[in-house]
């Protein structure tokens, strides 16, 4: 009874005036069923609010952050105990509530159509403060659907329609509507709403993002100094570590942005003192460098750079590896002023994996990469050519002057080389030696030194004379002086027959190891000086576009279109070069200059397409001299493929001139084919052995049959050789067979595409290919390279004054296999924290190994000094060069180094690499 009456009691304290039925229901309802949705949907919010996701400053920021996947079993209870109270408390005064709670549950659970159908209900039903919050809700909502537009006009005929605003629900309505706009680059009005309502918000996290994301559109509107203020106010504000980083940043980005670099400078070196931005600190060292380097300090710029990528203590991440690798091809492009080494730096900025969305604009690193790596491949090329015809053009006193020179620089390489020879094999002497004269030496049962074995103190002695050598009992006699003329000392060679000869030391240095050097591509005939000046030319050409059209530097592409004209060897070549130096001083506003060109132009090739297009830029009439127009082009055409007594040269020569005065590319680039092919009559004529051609592609395919066969066997060869079906020599008959690519001296012997005819028609394809890439001819154009194509031979040895007939193996005495000992077996550690796994796992491979699984090892020769630097390294498994092994070799320049050890000169040895990816 007394129960019953307390009950009672808190029911009309509970209702009020109200009902004791209502209350009841009430009641009923909060402690059922309401408590619990709300509980559940508290649990599921603080999960979903824990992760928090990581700032990219590079887009704008949500100030109301996007739902994730925690919690979603916790909203999901919350939806079904919130619908009960719909089904079974329809009367409940926690109706509406629990509509609100089963929303915003959906709406963390990103099923955002059934959140907005809960929100929408909410605003039919409710009025006042929970009404204002349903309007909230689905701006939110629109947001997170990226329905941008209609949240947009949602909101605003909302907030004109309600009156009675709350201030605190109309001021993040605001923040929303700014979020609406800046995601559709609304910057205007979106830095309007939050220039009201940022400083309004009550939520100090809240108020931080607001500011950071009106910092980040004053930035895109241009307007650094209030964007300076934004990110300078959230430093009064108790908010997360992360925006408190970036607005840091952020303010000294735009701190350097203005000019201010003291300032930025003093922001990052803060920071990077400051230990709870610890972990930032590579990425700090980055800016400080990209402080100096926007400052014209490319030194001090370099030196940040170059600790960034060799920080020991944190690796860099890669987009900060992609971004330093950035700033130091900007360097070298801009202040130093190496394309070669710019070309190199923006290919490893773009071989970095890294989100493209995290890279600030303008990151066009394996653009740059490519149009670089053209620039250092040309002009690698004109310089090698232009070598060759400075070498051509000088006396012989001074070739031979010159021949003696090269000589003695090659001779001092192999000199070199055979002394690192030795100094291995005395390295590894003392390796395997010095255990068994330490035991010899602490010995007793023979005596001190094993004096009373005579066959131990003679191996003693062979062992001391073989680190020594036979020096002298005198003074001194350590002095490496005093070892030459020892027989331990000199180079041993063997002959076919195994047997080995003695070389005197004075010997080897009188001649013996001199070499012999190639003049085969020196020019020495004024025909070949003129096809190769030819062919500067045109590369001079190709380089010059690639500034103009690729690399975006007109002033360096005129320097070359000059050269072009100057050298004037190709009609056609300066006819386009005195059009682009025009076009390139039109679009510099200096007519004055286009004009000179445009009559340089005129008085070239008056007739020129182009003249005319320049004529029309500079609004200039254009006076057509005897004009050869098309139809008579197709005459002239008729004419000289019809005539049967013309031979294929002066037809060749009839179709190159119409060439020059096509009226289209496409016809052009006809001509110039067919001209191409009279070439090639022309050569097959002059050839006195006309079946050589077909040998040649006879012994193509026998080839080609021979590796599509053994391709076949690929498949069977284990099975084969395993029942010995297949021999060991039959195996690698058919494996010299499969990895031949006709470079072989056999195959070269039989090329038969040499001549003066031959390489015009060489020539006449590259130009078709350089000027009229995308002509329907390009499939025949390309095949027709392919079948021309000169075989290229292996590099061979240095030729030494050998005859022909003897071969000789330099060899060292015994321990030949001291180059397969590993760095492990000679206690050499690697010094990088994790060991070889976290080295790998450091690495940036190229983007094409993201799609493939790939197993295996990589071989390098390390030489180490002894304080554990490397001095140079050497692959010695061939890997391919795909990207891999440029990479492992990125991270060994800038990563890798080992323990000191105690040899007190460098020590080889070899490092397995192993790849997983």
């Amino acid at each position: 009874m007394k129960k019953l009456s307390y009950i009672a009691l808190v029911l009309f304290l509970f209702t009020g005036c109200g009902s004791v039925k209502q209350g009841w229901k009430d009641f009923t309802a909060y402690y059922n069923t309401f408590y619990n949705t709300n509980q559940y949907y508290d649990a599921g919010l603080e999960r979903n609010l824990r992760q928090v996701p990581q700032i990219n400053p590079v887009q704008p920021i949500r100030v109301h952050l996007p739902p994730t996947n925690a919690g979603l079993d916790d909203f999901e209870q919350a939806i079904e105990r919130g619908s009960s109270i719909l089904r079974n408390h329809e009367e409940s005064k926690y109706v509406l509530p629990a509509i609100f709670l089963i929303g915003k549950s959906f709406y963390y659970r990103s099923e955002y159509f059934s959140a907005l159908e809960k929100f929408q209900e909410l605003q039919t039903l409710a009025d006042g403060n929970l009404q204002q919050e349903a309007i909230l809700w689905q701006g939110r909502t629109y947001l997170e659907m990226a329905n941008f537009n209609e949240g947009i006009r949602f909101l605003e005929i909302e907030t004109d329609v309600v009156e009675d605003w709350d201030p605190v629900i109309l001021t993040e309505i605001d923040v929303i509507l700014a979020q609406l706009h800046a995601a559709i680059r609304n910057w205007e009005q979106a830095a309007e709403y939050l220039n009201r309502s940022a400083v309004n918000l009550p939520d100090m996290n809240m108020k931080a993002r607001a500011y950071f994301l009106l910092g980040q559109i004053n930035e895109r509107l241009g307007d650094d100094s209030r964007a300076l203020y934004a990110y300078n106010q959230i430093s009064a504000f108790r908010t997360t570590y992360d925006i408190e980083f970036n607005a840091l940043r952020k303010e000294a980005e735009v701190s350097r942005k203005i000019g201010n670099y003291q300032r930025a400078e003093t922001i990052y070196r803060n920071m990077y003192r400051d230990d709870k931005f610890f972990e930032y600190r590579n990425e700090l060292q980055y800016e400080i460098g990209r402080t100096y380097q926007l400052h014209g300090m490319p030194e001090l710029a370099i030196e940040n750079y170059q600790l960034v990528l060799r920080d020991r203590r944190q690796t860099p991440s890669a987009f900060t590896q992609a971004r330093t690798y950035y700033g130091f091809a900007e360097i070298y492009r801009d202040d130093i002023g190496s394309f070669s080494l710019a070309a190199a730096y923006f290919d490893s900025a773009a071989s970095v994996r890294v989100d493209p969305t995290q890279l600030p604009a303008g990151f066009n690193a394996r653009e740059l990469a490519e149009s670089f790596g053209q620039y250092a491949t040309i002009k690698q090329q004109i310089t090698h050519k232009d070598s060759l015809l400075r070498v051509a053009s000088l006396s012989p006193d001074e070739l031979q002057e010159l021949i003696a020179d090269l000589q003695r620089v090659e001779k001092e390489k192999m000199e070199e080389e055979l002394n690192r020879m030795q100094r291995d094999r005395d390295r590894m002497i003392v390796a395997e030696q010095m255990d068994e004269i330490i035991e010899a030496a602490n010995a007793t049962s023979h005596g001190f030194l094993n004096f009373n074995n005579p066959a131990m103190v003679q191996d003693a002695s062979l062992q001391f004379q073989g680190i020594w050598g036979d020096r002298p009992l005198a003074d001194n006699w350590r002095r490496r002086a005093d070892v030459s003329g020892s027989r331990f000392d000199q180079i041993v060679l063997r002959d076919e027959s195994n047997e080995v000869i003695e070389l005197e030391p004075e010997k080897a240095e009188n001649g013996l190891l001199s070499v012999a050097i190639d003049l085969s591509e020196v020019p020495f005939e004024e025909e070949d000086q003129l096809i190769m000046q030819s062919e500067i030319e045109e590369l001079n050409y190709r380089l010059a576009n690639v500034f103009f059209l690729s690399l975006d530097m007109p002033d360096s592409a005129k320097t070359y279109y000059q050269k072009v004209v100057y050298s004037s060897l190709n009609n056609h070549l300066v006819t386009m070069s005195l059009y682009s130096i025009a076009e390139i001083e039109w679009l510099n506003g200096n007519e004055t200059a286009a004009k000179l060109a445009y009559d340089q132009l005129y008085s070239k090739n008056p007739n020129s397409l182009h003249t005319r297009r320049i004529a029309d830029r500079l609004g200039m009439e254009v006076d057509v001299l005897e004009e050869v127009r098309e139809p008579e082009i197709e005459f002239l055409y008729l004419q000289v493929t019809s005539s049967e007594e013309m031979q294929p040269q002066a037809r060749a020569e009839n179709l190159l001139a119409l060439a020059e005065n096509g009226n289209s590319e496409s016809q052009r680039a006809r001509l110039l084919f067919e001209a191409a092919q009279e070439y090639m009559k022309a050569a097959r004529i002059e050839s006195d052995n006309q079946q050589i051609i077909q040998q040649w592609f006879d012994k193509q395919n026998e080839v080609t049959r021979l590796q599509k066969e053994f391709k076949a066997l690929q498949d069977s060869s284990a099975v084969m050789i395993a029942d010995s079906t297949l021999s060991e020599n039959e195996m690698q008959f058919w494996q010299n067979i499969a990895d031949s690519t006709f470079t072989t001296p056999e195959f070269s012997e039989l090329y038969p595409f040499e001549g003066a005819y031959w390489d015009t028609t060489r020539a006449i394809l590259t130009r078709i290919e350089t000027y009229y890439a995308s002509s329907s001819l390009m499939p025949a154009v390309t095949n027709l390279q392919q079948a021309l194509k000169k075989p290229v031979l292996p590099d061979t040895e240095i030729d030494s004054e050998f005859s022909e007939d003897e071969s000789f193996e330099l060899i060292t005495p015994e321990h030949d296999d001291f180059e397969e000992r590993s760095c492990e077996d000679l206690g050499l550690v690697m010094d990088f924290e994790g060991g070889v796994q976290a080295f790998m796992r450091s690495i940036t491979f190229p983007s094409w190994t993201e799609s493939i699984s790939m197993r295996g090892e990589v071989i390098y020769q390390f030489t180490i000094e002894p304080d554990g630097t490397i001095a140079e390294y050497e692959q010695l498994s061939q890997m391919d060069r795909s990207g891999i092994p440029q990479s492992i070799e990125n991270a060994i320049d800038q990563l890798l180094r080992f323990e000191p050890h105690q040899q007190d000169s460098a020590v080889q040895c070899n490092f397995t690499f192993p790849i997983d990816l």
